[in-house]
């Protein structure tokens, strides 16, 4: 594990901000470290987003996952869609790549 648990919620709300994904600030950040379990040969941190309590009546998770060894994420999985994100290191920023649905 190269980054601790308070490291990879920090990094998660900081793409959440960059790419301006509205989450329940209120709520508690979940945060799984999967060690090869989900995804075969990767260390990845699952990070949970509660959202859309004005839209669907109760919360609903957003899950974001980090590359543990790169400190890299590959997409957000939402209701319904994904987001593939990117980074742009010139701005030290992070970006949305593509949008699904």
């Amino acid at each position: 594990m190269n980054m601790t648990k308070e490291e990879a919620i920090a990094l998660g709300i900081r793409i959440m901000q960059n790419i301006n994904f509205e989450y329940d600030k209120k709520e508690e950040v979940k945060v799984t470290f999967d060690e090869n379990k989900l995804y075969p040969n990767r260390n990845i941190w699952l990070i949970g987003f509660l959202y859309g309590k004005e839209d669907y009546g109760r919360n609903v998770d957003a899950i974001l996952d980090i590359d543990d060894d790169t400190k890299t994420p590959r997409k957000l999985l939402f209701r319904n869609g994904s987001i593939t994100l990117g980074y742009d290191a010139e701005k030290d920023k992070y970006f949305v790549k593509s949008k699904r649905p």
